[in-house]
């Protein structure tokens, strides 16, 4: 008889058979199971790149919004600033004032008063804000770049003590003077080292500028201010613009003042519209750019009051050539004709306003303006003229000369009166045809 199989036969077959179904259900899921997991991992793979992706991408919003540190016109009236970060402009000890560069900077101005030590940052105000009397003013200013050649100074304020205007003689012999034009009380001055320093300045020159030599010893914004003075803390509001090498805004090499524009008007410092008094010690020189296509330029004025050579108003009104720029008495007897401009080349326009022969000359003094006419060998014998006087040579170019004394023989008509010794006006207007020089 064949043996039926028991309990304990049984359970061994069904584990077997078991153990054949998971064989064949891991056979199945294996190749499913690795794919999934493959999914994953490039899903990881495209997770981290898209993380990386976007860190470039937020880096490179960094590197497009970095900006020069340039001008930029501040929320402030009356106030130019640079463009900066935040963070830069508060480490810089500036104030901030507006937005520049697409609102990712900030227009930071920086203004310094008395005492406030040094300043190298461009567009930065020098005020009188913390003047006071009996004491000096001063600030220092240091080249922000080493492609940094001049400074510009713009008075955008500028009213300090007025400079001597007493007619008291102060000097009896050899001949009788004053000292009207001096800065007694305030005076204004910049340092150059290594350099000329341009002529100390009082009174009222709102509105006038200077360009100083930028010294790599830095130079030094100085107000002496007397314990008489009229000066006020809002006396001074100073702009100093630092003026690279390669810039179109350099002026010529020593050129304390420079204009632009084929016409213009130019005065002596503390002119004042003609309410103020020539300055003593003047030595500077005013250069107005050559415009494109112009040759000649020529200047004219009804405000010029330099000197009186001799106290003759003759020789006043005839003030050229040999008249002008003599020291003391020693050439003119009674003195008076030291102060005067320089006119490289001058002439009369042409054609001139009437038959005369022209004469070159350089040195134009006296109480107007004129073109020298003919001369004989020992006098002016028809001067005055034409109230023109003209020039080819470039640059173009006044040079301003005084001296300390004004001298007052025949104190009606001498250079010691207030309104013989005003300063000038003068305006000027470019030509495109060159002169015609006068045989000589």
């Amino acid at each position: 008889a064949q043996k039926q199989p028991g309990v304990g036969e049984e359970e061994p077959r069904q584990s077997s058979l078991a153990m054949q179904q998971v064989k064949g259900s891991l056979s199945c899921i294996t190749p499913v199971f690795v794919w999934v997991l493959l999914l994953l991992l490039l899903a990881v793979s495209g997770l981290n790149e898209n993380i990386t992706q976007r860190a470039e991408k937020a880096l490179s919003v960094f590197t497009v919004v970095k900006f020069p540190n340039t001008a930029c016109a501040s929320s402030t009236t009356g106030r130019n600033g640079t463009c900066y970060t935040s963070s830069e402009c508060s480490a810089k000890g500036g104030t901030s004032s507006g937005s520049c560069a697409s609102s990712f900077g900030v227009c930071c101005i920086f203004e310094k008063t008395c005492g406030g030590g040094s300043s190298s940052e461009n567009s930065t105000y020098f005020t009188s804000s913390a003047l006071s009397k009996g004491s000096s003013c001063g600030l220092t200013i240091c080249k922000s770049d080493s492609t940094v050649c001049q400074l510009r100074l713009d008075f955008e304020t500028f009213v300090l003590n007025n400079p001597v205007t007493s007619t008291v003689v102060t000097i009896a012999t050899p001949v009788a003077a004053n000292r009207i034009g001096s800065c007694d009380t305030d005076s204004f001055s910049v340092t150059v080292p290594g350099g000329k320093s341009p002529p100390a300045i009082c009174g009222t020159n709102t509105g006038q500028h200077m360009y100083i030599p930028a010294s790599d010893q830095c130079n030094v914004l100085n107000a002496n201010i007397g314990s008489a003075s009229t000066a006020s803390t809002s006396a001074f509001t100073i702009k100093v613009t630092q003026v690279e090498c390669t810039s179109k805004r350099a002026a010529p090499s020593g050129c304390t003042q420079y204009f632009t524009g084929s016409t213009g008007t130019i005065e002596t410092y503390n002119y004042n519209a003609a309410a103020g008094v020539l300055l003593a010690n003047q030595d500077y020189s005013i250069c107005i750019r050559t415009e494109r296509t112009y040759c000649s330029i020529c200047y004219w004025s009804t405000s010029f009051k330099m000197s009186v050579p001799g106290g003759a108003v003759a020789n006043g009104v005839l003030g050229v050539d040999t008249n002008c720029g003599a020291a003391g008495n020693v050439l003119i007897g009674n003195g008076g004709a030291f102060d005067h401009i320089v006119i490289p080349g001058g002439q009369c326009n042409t054609p001139p306003a009437a038959a005369i022969a022209m004469v070159l000359n350089d040195r134009y003094c006296g109480t107007a303006l004129y073109c020298l006419g003919a001369v004989t060998t020992v006098t002016i014998a028809a001067a005055a003229t034409d109230a023109t006087v003209c020039s080819n040579q470039k640059p173009f170019k006044i040079s301003v000369e005084s001296d300390g004394l004004e001298y007052i023989n025949n104190a009606a008509n001498a250079e010691g009166v207030v309104g013989n010794n005003v300063g000038f006006s003068i305006s000027y207007f470019m030509k495109t045809d060159c002169l015609t020089r006068p045989d000589m």
